[in-house]
């Protein structure tokens, strides 16, 4: 990637951190140690079901926004805003009345009567958050990726306050709740003034077809998304039906994938997508596989040596972060990291940009199809482990079936569709310290904050050394990572 693009994965990637890193603080951390686990395990069935319906409702209209802004004039942007605002509204208030009339079903699916009223109040959080969900990508559209990181990192600290208040007042469950609609209220308004201080004032004027280019364009794009949404909350909806919130509880601490993980593989895709767009429009074939494998290598060089530090450190970190009560959840967090050397490539992408959203939607279905029959599969035999072992299992098929397509559709070899020698490489580098990590998991008698401030010292130290020399990074992401540690320098003293 080139400086620029750097940079704004690295603003955006930055403040999405802070704030994912405040929502497992309040959500996971703090709440599994305040709650009983019948009362965690409610919260997060909550949390869980709502976030995926907000994410279906979405449909594909991010993605359409990062594809189709660049290209708008600024009297059409500040037309498209105010329309696309209204029609949100709209949508939010839809998903509000479904999720308050189903929630006694809902309650009766997942065998928990207490989620017909805590579905009821977060019926609230759904309308007033979703209309801000999107403004994220207009304003990565409108190069704000400053303004959206200094936003991004308000609204985490508001959730934060939203859930720690309540809790020092004394409220139970249903009191947090109704402090997190009032969160998502505020953030919504926060994300949409941003959005609209970018674009403008004025009404704009609204070319004719506009609005159905970009439902056209959203739409299949839109229908993937539903399924790779499904996709990832298949299993925690499975687990919720089969077994009791407690165990749901459990499980929903492990069965997750590290939270910057998907933070750095949408600050990329943000990025890339426009610039895929613009290569493939060029005609630009080698330059947009060169960037993709450029963006491959560097999220390998972070993601391929936390996958060997946690891959061993497993116990002692759920340990750490949930106390011993869940130390049961290193089973299922430990089946979830072997997605984690997946995540160096972005997938769809390419495909996206080269017009194949409808292999992508097949791609999607049969992930959907398959993992929902091998989850039902293994629970006999693995229990609530089966699901999580079927999701991974099915998103390697994924990603395997989205490479050949892209390979045929750019008449690429095998070979070179992907950096297999440059990812190689780097997870020799990874596991290059792995044998004094292993000495620190398992010889020294230490406690967990201890054995993982230790382990992360002499396991990181080497394999920093390696990547910074040895590494994908160009001199201009150096000279971006000295500038950062110069001002954490400047601010520390």
């Amino acid at each position: 990637m080139s400086g620029g693009l750097t940079k704004k994965v690295g603003v955006i990637g930055a403040a999405r951190m802070v704030a994912l890193s405040v929502n497992i603080l309040v959500a996971s951390i703090f709440l599994s140690r305040y709650l009983d686990q019948g009362a965690y395990g409610t919260f997060q069935q909550t949390w869980f079901f709502t976030h995926m319906l907000l994410e279906i409702a979405l449909l594909g209209f991010p993605v359409g926004i990062l594809y189709f802004f660049p290209k708008f004039s600024p009297d059409e942007r500040k037309a498209f805003f105010i329309r696309f605002l209204g029609g949100l509204v709209l949508l939010g208030g839809a998903l509000a009345l479904l999720l308050y009339g189903c929630a006694p079903l809902l309650a009766s699916a997942f065998h928990n009567p207490a989620l017909k009223e805590t579905f009821r109040i977060f019926a609230l959080y759904a309308l007033f958050s979703l209309p801000g969900l999107p403004m994220d990508a207009l304003l990565i559209a409108q190069d704000r990726h400053k303004l959206l990181g200094v936003i991004t990192v308000a609204h985490a600290t508001l959730l934060l306050a939203a859930v720690l208040l309540p809790a020092l007042l004394g409220f139970a469950l249903s009191g947090i709740l109704w402090a997190v609609v009032g969160f998502g209220l505020v953030r919504t308004g926060l994300l949409t003034w941003g959005a609209r201080s970018a674009v403008g004032p004025g009404w704009g004027a609204y070319p004719e077809g506009m609005g159905r280019r970009f439902f056209l364009y959203s739409l299949p794009v839109g229908l993937n998304s539903i399924l790779r949404v499904v996709a990832k909350w298949l299993d925690k909806n499975i687990v919720s039906a089969y077994f009791q919130p407690e165990t749901f509880a459990v499980y929903a601490n492990g069965a997750v994938e590290i939270p910057f993980v998907g933070v750095l593989a949408g600050a990329i895709s943000s990025v890339v997508i426009p610039e895929f767009s613009r290569l493939h429009d060029e005609g630009n074939r080698e330059d947009l596989i060169a960037l993709w494998h450029r963006a491959i290598q560097k999220a390998g060089a972070i993601l391929l040596p936390l996958f060997v530090f946690l891959m061993v450190m497993a116990p002692t970190f759920l340990v750490f972060l949930f106390s011993e009560r869940y130390r049961a959840s290193a089973e299922p967090f430990r089946i979830y990291l072997l997605l984690l050397p997946l995540r160096c490539a972005t997938y769809t992408p390419v495909l996206l940009a080269l017009g194949r959203s409808k292999a992508v939607a097949l791609g999607a279905l049969a992930d959907v199809l398959t993992n929902l029959g091998l989850s039902i599969a293994l629970i006999p035999r693995f229990s609530y482990l089966g699901p999580a072992m079927a999701t991974v299992a099915t998103t390697y098929g994924q990603a395997l079936f989205y490479l050949l397509w892209t390979a045929r559709v750019l008449s690429l070899s095998w070979r070179r569709i992907f950096p297999w020698k440059g990812v190689g490489r780097l997870f020799l580098f990874s596991a290059s310290a792995l044998p004094i990590l292993l000495f620190v998991h398992l010889v020294l008698p230490l406690s967990p904050f201890f054995s993982l401030a230790a382990g992360s010292v002499l396991y990181f130290f080497p394999v920093t050394f390696l990547l910074w020399r040895y590494g994908p990074l160009t001199e201009t992401d150096r000279d971006f990572v000295r500038r950062i540690l110069a001002r954490v320098h400047l601010l520390r003293s």
